[in-house]
């Protein structure tokens, strides 16, 4: 959500990089390497103490496991041309934002709290989703969605359709952009946390269906989409179970295409071609966490 152009959650979480928060974050498995790369430069960072008890818990895991430390190594390629200011903090409800009037992107404790209640206590029935991969992901996936709200704004990138599928857009694109595991531990979580809210029943005024977000099921099957079209082979699975329906399979490569296109055009004359190789390469995630 962009904090300028106001836009309330008509669900418990509208949308879905960081690197992981979740109740099981343990400091002594974090991966080391991505220290490797250095920070992003026009990038800081603040934990702001939450005020309820109840989110003291959430705000010492998320400091703990360094997740905006490792966001700011995370976007090191990308020549930022503003500051931009990484938070995370109590907002009073469940959520996320990029803030256009002061180039910030706050992570909410409720968010983090949210995604940790949600997820399966060891893995879902259907053996889709572990719990560890479902907070994981989740979070990342928000993060990579703010992230695309922010580079649309500090690229003044011109955005056809609805500005948050284009940011949905950019989450399913930067999640294709690690290793096969990493890939389908983000797809996993941003998939998942669309499949646990619910669409609007059918007895629901028209007026529900007037918010600028996709539901929750078209916003899943989107971000399915585009990770088969991006990488058919890896994600063939989820075609062959019958999560992705297969005649939305046989658009995904295409748009993909479009979505790499934009990407190419508008963002990556922007980046640091050797600082992304090394992100590439770079394990973000521990072995427990992409379980």
């Amino acid at each position: 959500m962009i904090a300028a152009r106001p836009a309330r959650y008509s669900r418990l979480l509208t949308f879905v990089l960081a690197i992981a928060a979740c109740a099981s974050f343990s400091r002594a498995a974090m991966a080391q390497n991505w220290q490797a790369i250095p920070a992003n430069i026009n990038i800081s960072f603040e934990y702001v103490p939450p005020e309820s008890p109840q989110l003291q818990g959430v705000y010492q895991r998320v400091k703990a496991r360094q997740v905006l430390e490792e966001y700011q190594h995370f976007l090191a390629p990308i020549r930022l041309p503003h500051p931009l200011k990484l938070r995370a903090a109590q907002c009073g409800v469940v959520n996320a934002a990029y803030s256009l009037s002061d180039r910030s992107l706050t992570i909410c404790y409720e968010l983090v709290d949210w995604l940790e209640k949600e997820a399966p206590q060891t893995v879902t029935t259907d053996g889709f989703i572990t719990r560890q991969a479902a907070i994981t992901g989740g979070l990342i996936g928000v993060m990579l969605h703010e992230t695309g709200h922010m580079l649309f704004d500090m690229f003044d990138v011109p955005v056809f359709g609805r500005e948050e599928d284009a940011a949905d857009e950019t989450a399913s694109f930067f999640a294709l952009q690690f290793n096969k595991e990493v890939e389908l531990t983000l797809i996993r979580g941003i998939v998942y946390q669309w499949a646990v809210q619910k669409d609007p029943a059918a007895s629901a005024p028209m007026s529900v269906y007037s918010d600028e977000h996709g539901t929750a099921s078209q916003r899943m099957y989107n971000s399915l989409c585009l990770a088969y079209g991006g990488d058919p082979q890896t994600f063939q699975g989820f075609v062959d179970k019958g999560y992705l329906p297969k005649n939305r399979a046989a658009s995904c490569a295409p748009e993909f295409a479009l979505v790499k296109y934009a990407f190419e055009t508008t963002i990556f004359p922007f980046v640091d071609a050797d600082l992304m190789a090394r992100v590439k390469q770079t394990q973000w995630l521990t072995p427990e966490e992409m379980k």
